[in-house]
């Protein structure tokens, strides 16, 4: 509290009111350090808006004003909380101004006496009277979000509401709700309003002065009931639209893949052309309302999926929504368009990593990563920075930034997508034969090189690093190596286990650094030691791994030099040892992995002649083992995966053959051990995959 030349105050140990002498510059406040982290809102009228006895003024806009004229007798104000029964402020001046530090809504009574005389008692009542609610302008979703919460509000005090928002917002509310008046910034009267709350992000309002508890720990939105002190349960604000119809007869999806700052997006490079391959090979069009088709962040570049149809640009916010509210859902980013996705009441699923689920409104369908970095936004030691585009406030410069993102896979996304009612019902499946090439994925570094493209689904990296590396000679008292030659064997398979661990934290630099390094050293071992077969499948294993990074960074020949390398060494074990099953196995891996490459390399003749290597050692394998569960699936994958090498070489009556082999075993499968997810989700991508077969052979069929 800051008093000049004024008498004292009766309770000086409860700094809750700001005072100032009649001769302070006019608008100026003692709270000029506050007012600079505030939001850029129209400021209050210079002078109270309501007149009370012997000229003084109060009102509520901007906490609780009294003003008080110089009348030649001391003046008294007390203001109290009625909702807590604490006397907040009580104190004695000549003449000045009076404002309560909290400027969020308090219940408050005014009591003014003059000398001993009480002059005023009013408790805060603005039924039928004119509150000013203003909002940012510059946000959609924090709008959309908070505008229900004034609205409850304004039935809770019956009040005349005229909301403050950007010129865009106002369309979309203004007819569901007319008796609430919609105003810009440049239409604000200050001087008519016997209240006014302001409604934004205090990022730096330590001292709760413009909200009773930080919008991080309650969420983005449920801070405006705390500011306006009304019931914090969720409520969507009703959309107006001037055209209800549906934009296209055919089921859609729509997407958006664009956001006002990095850590917003998707960061998977694979993610968004993935999700858009599935979604129509499910039977949907995708349909990319993003308002840009392009956005860059220093080095970051993303761009509207080649395969989703194009609804950008600079439209009216009411199409959006017209396009949303007949879609089948939405999958976006923790931006304005889920938002308003949500506000038309049609299911969202949101990918977010930076912020806390907490943080946007409650939907079954979030998608987050708790084993990644996540939920910065809403921790209050990071201050979000407006002006930094490549925000990330842990790793930033690191191989680890946006990795709350980057580590939300497709299939994680593909799974919540299969959580939807309805999902994939009145819709007739498509063939997924080819998916565009990567220049036109989301989220992928303007220096990336191209993605692969083709049908086939890479083996994951995270598939890979799960393989056993099977029995392989290490330390010093293994039989038939010296103490230093096991000390170093023991070294490089360390260099393995380390960058597994470090792929699996996201790190791929530091992960190919390590397996390098493994590689250097067994090399070093075999030169010495050139039948050592334990040296040899440690190598294989290495390359291996080198080869699953360097595919996912989209380096094709280096990924197929690796592959190709560790498969020659698995081939030179098998023939000398054809009893080792593990080799066997091996083999059957480094078979499918070349395939992966060929195939993304577009050479699927190529790669056919892989997976069927790899289903001739499963089959083998499987029979040797017909109870082991894990081979059986392996076997089941493998003639799926080959039914897929058929597909871009035009021979659909060959995929469909495989295709009801793999549905066999898979059927035999689930028989055997019940509903295990792994069997059902084999189950479900061959039933999907055999429907788009049949209707591209009936398409390709001449008329009859």
């Amino acid at each position: 509290m800051n008093v000049a030349n004024f008498s004292g105050a009766s309770n000086p140990m409860v700094p809750t009111v700001a005072i100032q002498p009649t001769d302070a510059p006019s608008g100026v406040s003692t709270d000029a350090r506050d007012r600079a982290d505030r939001p850029r809102l129209p400021p209050p009228s210079a002078v109270p808006t309501q007149d009370g006895p012997q000229g003084l003024r109060f009102d509520f806009n901007d906490g609780c004003r009294v003003m008080l004229p110089d009348n030649g007798q001391p003046w008294r104000v007390r203001l109290s909380d009625l909702e807590t029964a604490n006397v907040l402020f009580d104190v004695e001046l000549r003449s000045g101004h009076v404002n309560s530090s909290k400027r969020y809504f308090v219940p408050f009574r005014l009591e003014v006496w003059s000398a001993s005389e009480l002059l005023l008692r009013h408790d805060y009542d603005a039924t039928g009277r004119d509150v000013l609610i203003q909002f940012p302008v510059g946000t959609i979703g924090d709008v959309i979000g908070w505008l229900g919460y004034a609205v409850k509000f304004k039935e809770l005090h019956q009040c005349r509401l005229i909301c403050a928002m950007g010129e865009t917002l106002i369309p979309l509310f203004r007819a569901s709700y007319p008796d609430v008046t919609f105003v810009t910034h440049e239409m604000v009267r200050a001087e008519q309003y016997y209240a006014t709350y302001s409604v934004a992000l205090f990022f730096d309002d330590a001292d709760q002065v413009y909200q009773p508890c930080d919008f991080r720990q309650v969420g983005l939105h449920r801070t405006a009931a705390y500011i306006l002190g009304v019931d914090p349960a969720e409520r969507p604000p009703r959309v107006a639209l001037s055209d209800e119809g549906r934009p296209i007869a055919e089921p859609y999806v729509c997407i958006a893949v664009q956001a006002t700052t990095q850590c917003k997006h998707w960061n998977n490079p694979d993610g968004w052309r993935s999700i858009v391959g599935f979604l129509k090979a499910s039977g949907y069009r995708v349909i990319c309302i993003d308002q840009k088709a392009e956005r860059s962040h220093g080095a970051f570049r993303t761009l509207r999926p080649a395969d989703a149809e194009d609804q950008t640009g600079d439209r009216p916010l009411q199409e959006r929504a017209r396009w949303l509210r007949h879609a089948a859902f939405f999958i976006g980013l923790s931006s304005g368009l889920s938002w308003l996705a949500w506000a038309v009441g049609t299911p969202v699923v949101l990918i977010s990593g930076f912020t806390h689920p907490t943080n946007e409104f409650a939907t079954p369908y979030r998608v987050i990563n708790h084993h990644a970095c996540n939920s910065c936004w809403n921790d209050a030691r990071h201050r979000f920075d407006h002006e930094d585009a490549l925000w990330c406030p842990r790793w930033k410069g690191t191989p680890r930034q946006f990795e709350c993102t980057r580590l939300i896979t497709a299939e994680q996304v593909e799974g919540m997508v299969r959580r939807i009612p309805g999902f994939g019902q009145g819709v007739r499946p498509q063939p997924r034969l080819q998916v565009s090439a990567a220049p036109h994925d989301a989220a992928l570094a303007a220096s990336s090189p191209p993605a692969p493209t083709g049908g086939d689904e890479p083996i994951a990296l995270a598939t890979l690093l799960a393989q056993p590396r099977g029995d392989v000679a290490r330390g010093g008292l293994a039989v038939g190596v010296t103490v230093g030659a096991g000390r170093l064997l023991d070294h490089a398979a360390a260099q393995i286990a380390e960058g597994d661990r470090t792929a699996t934290a996201g790190d791929l630099v530091g992960a190919l650094q390590n397996y390098k390094h493994s590689v250097d050293i067994v090399r070093h071992l075999t030169q010495a030691d050139p039948d050592n077969a334990g040296f040899q499948r440690n190598l294989s294993v290495a390359l291996n791994r080198i080869g699953a990074v360097l595919f996912v960074q989209r380096n094709l020949p280096g990924a197929h030099a690796a592959y190709s390398a560790s498969l020659a060494i698995v081939q030179k074990l098998t023939a000398a040892d054809r009893t080792n099953l593990g080799f066997q196995r091996d083999l059957a891996w480094g078979h499918a992995l070349l395939a992966d490459v060929l195939a993304a390399q577009g050479r699927h003749a190529e790669a056919f002649e892989q997976r069927r290597s790899n289903a001739a050692l499963f089959t083998r394998l499987a029979g040797i083992a017909p109870n082991d569960s894990s081979l059986q699936q392996s076997l089941a994958t493998s003639y799926q995966s080959l039914g897929d090498a058929f597909v871009p070489l035009g021979k659909i009556d060959g995929a469909l053959t495989v295709y009801r082999i793999s549905l066999g075993l898979t059927k035999r499968g689930l028989d055997a051990n019940g509903q295990d997810p792994a069997w059902n989700q084999i189950y479900t991508s061959l039933l999907q995959k055999i429907r788009a077969a049949l209707l591209a052979q009936r398409q390709a069929a001449p008329p009859s």
